[in-house]
């Protein structure tokens, strides 16, 4: 609670009085909804709670806190368990996040609400980062309406509540965008060595935060160089593209490298087929004869051809854009989902927009946007396969993108104003 105050005093620093205000007033209400969802699981979960009940919490949720306080009770010389020793030690789901949730409950105590507090604090924290940033770039109204869209979009309000990773995950990933932009642009040679050694840090937490964040994270900021670099002016625009053809086409003709691309495929592409073959609603990006003799992921045989290679590619970006269509939506928790999938939908349509609108504003921030979404998206599109696997973890670009999209929609809304003005102050019978 410290912490939240601090925050609001701190978000609004250096603004305007009226725009102070309705930042506070934003980030009031968000705080104060993540407080009343977790009062709201607290009361819930009276009836079933006990000693053994964990905060009466399910699925992840309980694994983490369950895990952590063995591990506490462990060091603390409460047990002495076999089991307790086993499940602590496991390799499986082994992240520095268990080792935060470990050190704050042997410190504290069991506190499987009061850690739920901690991540809204994390997430809130780093939209407030982002809108900074994005205010900077884009200007106020387009920042207080993506804050606003990230800081209520459902799905991203009950995660930030909960006891999982990404809240921590969102945070660093903000923060490291945040100093990025410093050591590129800040005026003072000690400032961005500074925002280096921040850089650093956070991308060694990324990596023992999740499997693949690290390189994701590295291939993000290189991705923004490059799109930075690439697309300064129309004509280096032109020329970036045609030399990426050419080294695409002069790659494809090596048989070395070529069998090289299509491993990789394959390999994603069992990891996909992972997904099918659990339950829950699947789809599927393969040809529909791959699917005919499941398998788990290292022991099955796939080989794939050029064609077969492309439709799969082809596939998974559209099931990472649209998936599920409303009329594909079978089960009570997908239709209760479906209001913000049609959110997602909008977010899709506009973004493009707003990344060209955005470049013409400030590149560097839009490149970075679009950097921390595009290499992410695309280890998604090809390694998922479940539909409720890929709703939440659209969640991992969602708040990058989402401002993208408001500068897209606020572009689109000018110029069809602009056009609806110029055409009523024109003469009668004129060409508009």
């Amino acid at each position: 609670l410290a912490a939240f105050a601090v925050l609001l005093v701190c978000a609004g620093r250096e603004l305007p009085v009226l725009e102070r205000r309705r930042l506070v007033t934003i980030l009031g209400i968000a705080i104060a909804t993540r407080l009343a969802l977790i009062a709201a699981a607290l009361i819930g979960a009276i009836p079933f709670l006990n000693d053994l009940s964990v905060g009466a919490l399910r699925g992840d949720d309980f694994y983490y806190v369950a895990r952590a306080i063995r591990a506490r009770d462990i060091m603390l010389g409460v047990t002495n368990g076999k089991y307790d020793y086993f499940i602590v030690f496991d390799e499986y789901g082994r992240t520095s996040y268990l080792q935060v949730l470990t050190v704050l409950q042997t410190l504290l105590g069991p506190a499987p609400y009061g850690l739920r507090a901690l991540n809204a604090l994390l997430f809130v924290a780093g939209a407030c980062l982002l809108f900074r940033l994005v205010r900077q770039a884009y200007g106020g109204t387009t920042a207080a309406l993506g804050l606003t869209a990230l800081l209520f979009m459902p799905s991203l309000l009950v995660s930030s509540t909960s006891l999982l990773k990404e809240s921590m995950y969102f945070f660093i990933t903000t923060v490291l965008l945040t100093v990025v932009v410093a050591a590129l642009r800040h005026p003072r040679l000690a400032a961005r060595l500074a925002a280096i050694a921040i850089a650093a840090a956070c991308l060694w937490a990324l990596d023992d935060l999740r499997r693949g964040a690290l390189l994701l994270s590295i291939a993000g900021i290189a991705t923004a160089l490059i799109l930075r670099v690439a697309l300064e002016t129309p004509r280096r625009a032109m020329a970036a593209v045609a030399i990426a053809v050419t080294i695409v086409a002069f790659a494809w003709t090596q048989p070395r490298i070529h069998a090289r691309a299509l491993e990789g495929v394959a390999s994603a592409a069992k990891t996909h087929a992972g997904h099918v073959f659990t339950t829950g609603h699947a789809y599927k990006l393969l040809d529909d004869g791959f699917y005919m003799y499941p398998g788990t992921p290292a022991a099955w045989s796939l080989e794939l051809t050029d064609a077969q290679a492309a439709r799969f590619l082809i596939r998974a970006a559209n099931s990472f854009l649209f998936t599920p269509w409303p009329w594909e939506m079978v089960s009570r928790s997908e239709l209760i989902f479906l209001p913000e999938h049609l959110i997602w939908l909008l977010i899709v349509v506009f973004a493009p927009i707003g990344f060209v609108a955005g470049l013409r504003r400030d590149s560097l921030i839009t490149c970075l946007l679009a950097g921390f979404v595009l290499p992410m998206a695309m280890a998604l599109a090809v390694t998922n396969g479940n539909v409720g696997t890929l709703l939440r973890l659209r969640g991992l670009v969602s708040p990058f993108l989402i401002w993208v999209s408001v500068v897209g929609a606020l572009s689109a809304a000018e110029y069809l104003l602009g056009r609806r003005a110029a055409t009523a102050a024109a003469p009668a019978g004129a060409w508009t």
